[in-house]
């Protein structure tokens, strides 16, 4: 019995340092350069989804959230652009599928407002099919969809985030 139980703690263990090791890590989940543990955001659009998403995934990521400026680095976010297109036809001249786009321009200011990183650009799209007769399912497949491409939009800002620690004064 205890010899059961020593396997089962020492295989649990090992799981968790193996997982640990080769950086795995829960999905949504973000890490952040210590330099930008306290940050303040600037949106050209405030209430947009993508800005709401960014703002939640930063203070997930442990990330103190200001809003005087002047006394640490700014991440400024540009207008999110959400782009849908007709990609095929059908032989009916009636779409087939589409494909839908969503980017966004960001910058990574120091405390005196200059510039250190970017402007950079994170994007995301995705090629679906689409069936005029289902209206309302398609309606809900779109803002899945949507719902996904914000969330590869926000990791992208991410990485591109711990990639600018270098710009940044310890």
């Amino acid at each position: 019995m205890r010899n059961t139980l020593l396997r089962s703690v020492s295989l649990a263990l090992i799981t968790v340092l193996t997982l640990a090791g080769c950086g795995w890590h829960p999905r949504g989940s973000q890490e952040v350069p210590l330099q930008l543990r306290q940050l303040r955001l600037v949106s050209e659009q405030p209430n947009a989804a993508l800005t709401l998403k960014l703002r939640r995934a930063l203070q997930g990521a442990g990330v103190e959230l200001v809003d005087v400026a002047g006394t640490g680095p700014s991440l400024h976010i540009g207008t999110e652009q959400r782009v849908s297109r007709k990609v095929s036809l059908d032989r009916d001249a009636r779409s087939a599928e589409q494909e839908m786009r969503v980017s966004v321009a960001f910058d990574l200011r120091n405390a005196d407002g200059e510039v250190v990183f970017g402007p950079r650009t994170a994007s995301a799209s995705r090629i679906y099919a689409f069936d005029p007769n289902s209206i309302i399912a398609k309606q809900d497949e779109e803002n899945l969809i949507y719902q996904e491409l914000l969330d590869n939009v926000v990791g992208q800002v991410f990485r591109q985030l711990r990639r600018a620690q270098a710009g940044l004064a310890p």
